[in-house]
């Protein structure tokens, strides 16, 4: 897959648009994630200054029906229909509220997400193994990546195992944001709530491009995800195959 570079980068005048839109139910919502996004950048993802290339380019951040509620948000690999690069999209069916949306299990949890997807966004921008089509999503140097940070996804899968720690937690109490206390298991759930469906649940199998899953009730299915392009896989031996894990 050819890397996302960005030459004439339109993402300031997206951004000031959207700051600027008072009107739209997720005005505050995408100012204080374009703020965050920039936070992370410099303190997480990309804070030194090289001589051999630019920093990693702020991200679009969007809000779309992903139309799967066990997605949480998701990195879009391909140009956005504006013809646009690097854009993260927030899924709104976790949002709550009417005039003004809240992302429903709260800041640290929401923050989680957006730097789970601005690390996608390194990757493919800087990364030496960056996501191709038909590959896994969430490969190994993905998970080092967040690992390093205080992220915990599973290999393959990419849903969060447990609550953040390390550099992330550092930062979120330097912010004032306390970690969950009670975490929901809301039916259907994935990341900390339920990341890992119990055997024999379930008579559907389990398939993903990565940035979202299904479950169909056919042993083939033959589909390309409209957000990622990537083709849907079985996850059950993804993480097994990329590094020798044996499921439980």
């Amino acid at each position: 897959m050819e890397r996302l570079l960005i030459k004439t980068d339109p993402q300031p005048e997206v951004r000031k648009n959207a700051e600027n839109a008072k009107d739209w139910p997720y005005h505050d919502e995408a100012s204080y994630l374009y703020r965050m996004a920039v936070l992370f950048k410099d303190r997480l993802i990309d804070p030194l200054h090289h001589l051999d290339r630019e920093r990693l380019p702020d991200p679009v951040i969007a809000f779309e029906n992903l139309r799967n509620y066990n997605t949480l948000a998701a990195f879009r690999l391909t140009r956005n229909p504006q013809g646009m690069q690097n854009e993260i999209i927030m899924n709104i069916e976790h949002y709550i509220g009417d005039e003004k949306k809240v992302w429903e299990y709260g800041r640290w949890a929401q923050l989680e997400t957006l730097l789970h997807e601005q690390i996608h966004e390194y990757q493919q921008v800087y990364g030496k193994d960056p996501v191709k089509i038909g590959k896994v999503y969430h490969n190994k140097e993905f998970i080092d990546k967040c690992e390093s940070l205080g992220l915990h996804p599973m290999p393959g899968v990419g849903c969060h195992t447990r609550v953040a720690d390390g550099v992330f937690a550092l930062l979120m109490k330097e912010m004032g944001i306390e970690p969950p206390q009670d975490v929901p298991k809301a039916q259907g759930k994935q990341d900390w709530f339920e990341f890992k469906p119990k055997k024999g649940t379930s008579t559907l199998t389990k398939w993903s491009c990565g940035c979202q899953n299904v479950r169909v009730g056919t042993k083939e299915f033959k589909a390309h995800c409209d957000v990622c392009g990537n083709p849907f896989i079985k996850i059950e031996t993804q993480a097994q195959a990329m590094l020798g894990i044996n499921e439980k």
